[in-house]
């Protein structure tokens, strides 16, 4: 059929025209008119039926060609439907009641004044976000955005198909001078939240079935909350906390009205309107938001024309978004802390636990004193101590401020300026040898524990050999500097070697490693310091750092527990759950009453006549209760200064890596009284230590070290455990 009528169709319009070109031949002719006039009027007839069938063929064809393109628009419709509603990912990855968006970390210490947490520094990967909750920002905002950005915002469903459609169509029309956006703002938070931006009908789909389909599920006020933290803001800044911050340095919910419309002028093209860097542009734009507010009904006449004037005054300064282009040593440590909890606690990969950590919007809640630390920054910076070696090595050194409670109030990790972020820190990874800040630790202290001595114990300090190689301790000092027979305050107050090793062989070396590894945290320790020197001496095969001597120490100074280090107190999430909190549950490392008598035996290196940190007595610190161990190891290759106030304990070292003579060998002791006298300036000098109820203070015979009587000529005060008190002196007895 489809053949037959198409060769019917052939002979009628061969005909047709063949008829066309005989008139049109006719018209020259004068010849035959009547017979042409006949042949005319004959054809009439039928030209008029093949003229009609002629125009019904065209209307045939018309209309299937309308039937085709409507049966075809069908498909396509249908198809788009199809994929549209069937096949194309409308959903969206991210839930916006919980978003898991890069956040701004964000580190809080206590102010010493108020005792509440204040903002302190803020650490955060390629993106700067704050997030501000709905009822923290302000009207104003709000309505800059939605009167700039998506005026029907509140009414449509997702999509503003008139100014879609109306996009499209100025593509081709040029109804505008520009290119018009078609995007609304929930549109927009689809772009921000999938990243999907590329320039494809497909894209395009997606964003508007994702953007009705949030519509469907969220409210109003969640879509814009979730759009305004969000937001591209320029220079890194993400959302409109981090940009009030910056711009104008104040949070979100203290911004003026002209200044929400500055921060919703820069949306459009941050890039171009952005306040700080092109204020012209910013400003005609923000004029332009004020108009469309005051259009829309947002704003007065007159708070139109005040906000008009009142030009904002920009700031743009990175103090206030509180980052720091290099983080001081304890940030360092409080960074690797809290990845180091991540990891414990939650099982995450230590590099996912660190890339998490700059973009999970954590609020760590550090122990930080940021006065302490900057004393520490100060003295640690100071070119007197950048010391060289004629080799060149420069001086390397460490120390840390605690409480009694296990909470690092300050750090510091080298000496110098600090050139790079998580570098090496001295601080909590060189460990070295301790030198005679051990003996306190692993000598005296169990000794004291164990009823081995009392405060006033005389022992012999001539070298003499101990242990099964007969080894031979020999004293740092020359014979005749000190008595040959000493109480247990003169032995640390000169600091003598001998007597700790005699006290080590006594307790046994295993017991002392022991006391020191399981109730003291040393770490770096291993089997080849379970031996006279290392415990004794201090000249150990592992080693101690500051952080670990500082928390040791503590015991001395808070009644015998040991707390173990930390830089937070707590971290939560951006939502405020708590995730991480530092147990605070210490262990009794010595009772109360030996961490007393401890306490007072430390205090003669710093008021005996031969103490070894006697000139502490003339600085400030002077005015305070003091405590402390010098250390020093053969030939000055490490120099130490451990001990405490009231107030705080500090562990301060000093060396050179690879190891060579540091000098002056006070060198470590010199940077730990200048910086704890800066700490303790304007504190109260009549604040003391807790002496235990369990301890009793008594006169004892300086020659035999039992307790005084009358007849005793001299006597000094020693404190001591009521448990072990020494018998009265006989050797003075009245005749």
């Amino acid at each position: 059929m489809s053949l037959n009528n198409n060769n019917d169709n052939d002979v009628e319009f061969t005909d047709y025209f063949n008829e066309r070109n005989e008139i049109d031949l006719n018209m020259f002719s004068s010849e035959n008119s009547e017979s042409k006039n006949s042949k005319s009027s004959k054809s009439k007839k039928p030209r008029s039926k093949r003229g009609k069938k002629t125009k019904a063929n065209v209307l045939k064809i018309v209309l299937s060609v309308f039937l085709v393109g409507v049966i075809t628009g069908c498909i396509v419709i249908g198809a788009f439907m199809i994929y549209a509603f069937c096949i194309l990912d409308a959903t969206m990855p991210d839930n916006l009641n919980n978003l898991a968006l890069n956040y701004t970390t964000t580190i809080y210490t206590k102010d010493n004044n108020t005792g509440e947490f204040v903002e302190y520094q803020r650490l955060h990967g390629e993106q700067n976000r704050i997030w501000v909750s709905y009822d923290k920002i302000p009207n104003n905002l709000k309505n800059a955005f939605i009167a700039i950005e998506d005026k029907r915002f509140m009414t449509h469903g997702g999509v503003d198909w008139k100014r879609t459609f109306s996009a499209f169509a100025n593509l081709f029309l040029h109804f505008y001078s520009s290119n018009q956006g078609g995007s609304t703002i929930t549109q927009q938070l689809v772009k921000n939240l999938t990243g999907d931006a590329s320039q494809s009908p497909a894209r395009k789909m997606r964003e508007i079935m994702r953007a009705r389909n949030l519509e469907a599920i969220y409210s109003k006020d969640t879509i814009l909350e979730c759009y305004i933290n969000t937001v591209a803001m320029g220079g890194g800044s993400y959302g409109a906390e981090v940009a009030a911050n910056y711009y104008y340095g104040k949070s979100a919910n203290e911004l003026t009205l002209g200044e929400c419309a500055s921060l919703a002028a820069i949306v459009k093209a941050p890039s171009t309107y952005r306040p700080d860097l092109h204020p012209d542009e910013n400003n005609e734009r923000r004029k332009t938001v004020l108009l469309e507010m005051k259009k829309q009904g947002y704003i007065t006449e007159e708070e139109y024309n005040d906000a008009v004037n009142d030009v904002p005054v920009v700031i743009a300064d990175k103090s206030n978004i509180k980052e720091e282009e290099i983080n001081n040593y304890f940030v360092d440590a409080l960074i690797e802390d809290v990845v180091n909890g991540l990891v414990d606690v939650y099982g995450y990969d230590k590099s996912y636990a660190s890339r998490n950590f700059y973009n999970g919007g954590y609020k760590i809640y550090a122990t930080l004193q940021p006065e302490v630390q900057n004393a520490m920054d100060e003295v640690y910076s100071n070119e007197k101590y950048l010391l060289k070696t004629k080799k060149g090595s420069e001086l390397q050194g460490a120390m840390v401020v605690m409480d009694y409670y296990g909470h690092i109030n300050g750090m510091v990790g080298g000496i110098g300026k600090k050139t790079t972020n998580r570098g090496f820190n001295c601080a909590t990874s060189a460990s070295r040898q301790p030198g005679s800040t051990m003996k306190p630790m692993a000598a005296y202290a169990p000794a004291i524990e164990y009823d081995k001595i009392t405060y006033s114990t005389i022992m012999d300090a001539r070298t003499h050999e101990v242990g099964p190689k007969k080894w031979l301790p020999k004293n740092w000092y020359n014979n005749g500097y000190v008595s040959s027979h000493l109480t247990m305050g003169k032995a640390i107050e000169v600091s003598t070697n001998t007597i700790p090793v005699y006290l080590v062989d006594s307790l046994t070396p295993q017991l002392c490693y022991d006391f020191i590894t399981q109730k003291l945290g040393l770490s770096h320790l291993n089997s080849n310091d379970i031996d006279y020197s290392p415990l004794g001496m201090g000249g150990t095969n592992g080693g101690v750092t500051t952080l670990e001597e500082a928390a040791a120490y503590s015991t001395f100074g808070n009644g015998g527990l040991y707390y173990t280090p930390t830089t937070y107190y707590y971290v939560t999430d951006q939502h405020d759950n708590v995730i991480l909190k530092y147990n605070d549950e210490p262990i009794v490392a010595m009772g109360e009453d030996t961490a007393t008598v401890m306490n007072h035996l430390l205090r003669n290196v710093t008021t005996g006549s031969q103490g070894t940190a006697a000139d502490i007595r003339n600085s400030s610190l002077g005015k305070f209760q003091t405590f402390a161990k010098t250390g020093t190891t053969n030939e000055n290759m490490n120099c130490w200064m451990t001990g405490g106030t009231p107030y705080y304990i500090a562990s301060s070292w000093c060396g050179y890596d690879p190891l060579q003579e540091v000098y002056p060998s006070n060198t470590a002791r010199r940077m730990w009284t200048e910086v704890m006298s800066k700490i303790h300036n304007g504190l109260d000098t009549n604040k003391q230590f807790a002496d235990s109820s369990y301890c009793v203070s008594e006169k004892y015979c300086t020659s035999t070290g039992m307790i005084a009587t009358e007849s005793c000529p001299n006597t000094d005060i020693g404190w001591y455990k009521k448990s072990n008190i020494p018998a009265k002196c006989t050797t003075h007895a009245a005749a």
